[in-house]
């Protein structure tokens, strides 16, 4: 009876994964040992081909990692250390962090900021369905409304973004920055397959050698294009400008452990360490091997599913700005100066999209007039399929490492860049568009 218990129990704690939404091949065709592998050995391929380009411009890309949860979250156990290292091994420069509020702390005054071994680091919160990065402490404030809180953090020039945007499509509120574009929870929300899988507990067990073989494979197995957030964000776009950002929502909070206890029993705890269930330890030797010389405290399973390093180079908002301070980070945001990548495929460092008008130089986020011979010109550090969107509407397709567009009439515009993966198409960069209005 404990052995069934535990094998239940362990399906149960993972079965609290979202899911991603469903395309020709799902989530759980991507979780294959032969298509973790096929994908492993492209993104290897692709990264092996990417060239290193010097920008036209007089910005440089910062990578970004926007909805971010720490220890200050109630449903985290991340310390600032463990998530800057991370961020720095994936070659992440700033850190917008999300953390959710609560009385016992000020997410405002007592949040990450600053510099921290060379990682900006800017406080924020999830919270009323947006993020909000004020410039002063909002503890204790009465918020009232949706709206309210807009006019509050905007009016004192603060930041707000949608977010979870599958959740309030209907939303429309003044004075937002901007709004999540893409987000790795609500990527997972429709894959229903994965987790019937995720309910087996035979195929839980036999999955975490390959999850350990292929980490960031397996965490980026939930990577679907996000139509629906995209067409909800060009209609919010039509409204006034909203910069689009991308969402890791990274807690680093998925997965199981089961340790070994005093008095031959093993503990069965969640990702943050909390204990389900303590069963004898002959329980878990029926199904999986003990070391002989294994000491209590010692973990002997982990499955691990959303580590800080995997969730953060999955996808980042890149934000085009002279220098790394906070400064930079709410002019790039306001203005629109931000393209959003899934870095995990191909470095997207050297990626540019510019209008050009008589000799001028228009950066994402501009808004200038219409007028004769304006082109979109663009270059990439791997070549690829070109997008061009125009209100919402494909415009135009083309291959390759650069790409050019003659602007015949306004209308809001943006790119998109797509690679070939193993057989399959994936979407890589999301620019932010350019607003070009009436003569």
């Amino acid at each position: 009876m404990q052995l069934i218990r535990f094998v239940l129990l362990l399906a149960t704690v993972v079965c609290g994964l979202p899911s991603a939404s469903s395309t020709a091949e799902d989530a759980l065709d991507r979780f294959s040992s032969e298509r973790l592998q096929a994908v492993h050995e492209a993104v290897e391929r692709l990264q092996s081909q990417r060239s290193d380009l010097s920008l036209p411009g007089p910005l440089y890309p910062y990578r970004a990692n926007m909805h971010v949860h720490s220890a200050f979250s109630h449903d985290s156990r991340g310390q600032i250390d463990d998530i800057v290292a991370a961020a720095k091994k994936v070659g992440t420069q700033v850190i917008l962090f999300t953390e959710h509020p609560a009385d016992h702390y000020d997410f405002f005054v007592d949040g990450h900021q600053g510099l921290h071994d060379g990682v900006l680091l800017v406080p924020g919160a999830e919270m009323r369905g947006l993020h909000v990065y004020p410039r002063t402490s909002l503890q204790g404030s009465e918020q009232g409304s949706e709206q309210e809180l807009c006019n509050q953090v905007a009016g004192r020039d603060g930041l707000l973004f949608l977010c979870h945007l599958e959740e309030r499509m209907d939303w429309e509120l003044s004075g937002l920055t901007g709004s999540e574009i893409y987000n790795t929870h609500a990527d997972f929300k429709d894959e229903k397959r994965l987790l019937a899988q995720f309910r087996n507990p035979l195929w839980l067990l036999t999955v975490a050698p390959r999850v350990a073989k292929f980490p960031q494979e397996s965490y980026s197995a939930l990577h679907n294009y996000p139509a629906e957030y995209l067409k909800r964000w060009d209609e919010l776009c039509a409204m006034y400008p909203h910069t689009g950002v991308s969402a890791n929502d990274a807690h680093q909070n998925i997965g199981v452990r089961v340790r070994l206890a005093e008095n031959d029993k093993v503990r069965v705890e969640d990702a943050l360490g909390d204990k389900l269930i303590e069963l004898d330890k002959a329980a878990l030797a029926d199904v999986y091997p003990i070391p002989d010389d294994a000491q209590p405290d010692s973990v002997l399973f982990s499955l691990q599913l959303d580590r800080y390093e995997h969730a953060l180079r999955h996808v980042a908002t890149h934000l085009l700005m002279p220098e790394l301070t906070q400064a930079a980070v709410w002019e790039a945001l306001r203005a629109g100066r931000a393209f959003v990548a899934f870095d995990w495929l191909v470095d997207s460092t050297g990626f540019d999209i510019a209008l050009q008008s008589d000799g001028v130089r228009y950066e994402m986020g501009s808004q200038p007039a219409w007028r004769e011979g304006m082109k979109l010109v663009g270059q990439t550090p791997l070549a690829g399929k070109w997008k061009l969107i125009r209100n919402g509407e494909l415009l135009a397709e083309a291959e390759g490492q650069t790409f050019t567009a003659d602007v015949t009439q306004p209308g809001r515009y943006r790119v998109e860049v797509w690679l070939d993966v193993a057989g399959q198409p994936y979407v890589w960069i999301l620019s932010n568009p350019f607003y070009i209005t009436g003569t």
